[in-house]
């Protein structure tokens, strides 16, 4: 894996979503299809509605058994999903 390429990649894709936002600021997003860096995906990706079901999601599963990177409680976890963070 090229890194050097990688991290230039990622910082493309931010500055594409900055201008993005400017044209259609507050427009949401598609999480099958997102930009996997997005720093604000809590409220890009699920809006008002985040906390709500982020408690959904810890009555159900306390144990994060269930876990998508960007998805409810991934930001309690290792950018791989190997480790709970503390």
């Amino acid at each position: 894996m090229d890194l050097a390429a990688a991290h230039t990649d990622a910082h493309d894709i931010d500055l594409a979503a900055v201008e993005l936002r400017k044209v259609a600021p507050n427009a949401g997003s598609y999480v099958s299809e997102s930009n996997y860096f997005n720093r604000s995906w809590q409220s890009e990706y699920w809006g008002n509605n985040y906390s709500k079901l982020r408690a959904i999601k810890t009555k159900y599963d306390p144990d994060g058994l269930f876990f998508v990177h960007h998805g409810m409680g991934s930001e309690d976890w290792s950018a791989d999903g190997f480790t709970r963070l503390a």
